[in-house]
């Protein structure tokens, strides 16, 4: 696609972290600046979902490197 792969790799890294993020709710307005958005979402426990998403932003990266 002519875009190196540590570029590709750090953009999905970016991803994961914004995700997991999201999923986890663990976004703050400090964190987040002026692009903080809050989500309605079930509240509990999602650390195993987390988990999951992270593993594979991280399949993606090695993938991709």
């Amino acid at each position: 696609l002519g875009v190196p792969a540590q570029s590709a790799a750090r953009a999905v890294a970016i991803m994961k972290a914004s995700s997991t993020a999201h999923i986890g709710e663990t976004n703050t307005p400090a964190l987040g600046g002026t692009k903080f958005r809050k989500m309605e979402t079930a509240q509990g426990d999602c650390s195993a979902l987390v988990a999951e998403a992270a593993s594979y932003f991280d399949r993606v990266i090695s993938a991709v490197s």
